[in-house]
């Protein structure tokens, strides 16, 4: 079985947060609704769109207004995904030089399955070798069900799971998987340590030296 490295993907390998904050605004616009900032996103987000709509929705307007944003929210957002997304600097070489180094390289995601496969399309292309987001009937992260799916499908082993959020940590040690903490994400990473980090990296050249150095280990 092949060695694979499971990535997080908003504030790991995708810079998403103000594309996130100005789909989650033009959602909220069309109906009249009160706008956030892109801080306040950063608290609403990282358990899957129908949280963060959820989140962005005072609880008095719920009711009446949740599924008319979710699917506002769904529809503008499928929409840049599909023309493309901007990664952290030097992630797409990074992916490229794990590949050749010989890891499969994953992405498993709470955000809309066909969200998170457009963004495979039309921004990762063959430097993933999988992409998964929140499958019907699938639990989502911090769940553990999710990652082993990908693992089944890759036909692989887990040699690290990396990811930016207290979400992604949980579901490193659910797992039982080697958990590396990113800090250029949306979390802290005082909050990532709390929550089980192994390692932390501070830059993507030092996270690709944690993750050689688990290849070593694999072998």
């Amino acid at each position: 079985m092949k060695p694979v490295l499971l990535f997080d993907l908003d504030g790991t390998l995708l810079d998403s947060l103000a594309d996130i904050t100005r789909c989650g605004n033009e959602a909220l616009a069309l109906l009249g609704l009160p706008l956030h900032t892109q801080k306040e996103y950063q608290g609403y987000i990282g358990n899957g769109a129908r949280l963060l709509v959820q989140r962005m929705l005072a609880p008095k307007d719920r009711p009446a207004y949740e599924e008319q944003v979710y699917a506002n929210y769904m529809r503008i957002y499928e929409g840049l995904c599909a023309q493309g997304c901007n990664p952290f600097p030097g992630v797409l070489d990074m992916l490229r030089t794990l590949q050749k180094a010989g890891f499969l390289t994953a992405v498993i995601s709470n955000k809309p399955d066909s969200q998170t496969r457009l963004v495979w399309e039309s921004t990762f292309g063959n430097t993933l070798d999988l992409a998964q987001g929140q499958l019907e009937g699938v639990p989502t992260k911090p769940d553990p069900a999710g990652p082993r799916e990908v693992l089944r499908r890759l036909d692989g082993v887990c040699a690290a799971y990396i990811g930016d959020s207290e979400v992604d940590m949980q579901t490193g040690k659910n797992c039982g998987f080697y958990t590396i903490g990113v800090t250029w994400g949306m979390k802290p990473r005082e909050m990532l340590l709390e929550n089980g980090a192994d390692a932390l990296a501070d830059s993507v050249e030092e996270l690709a030296a944690l993750l050689r150095l688990r290849l070593l280990k694999e072998e």
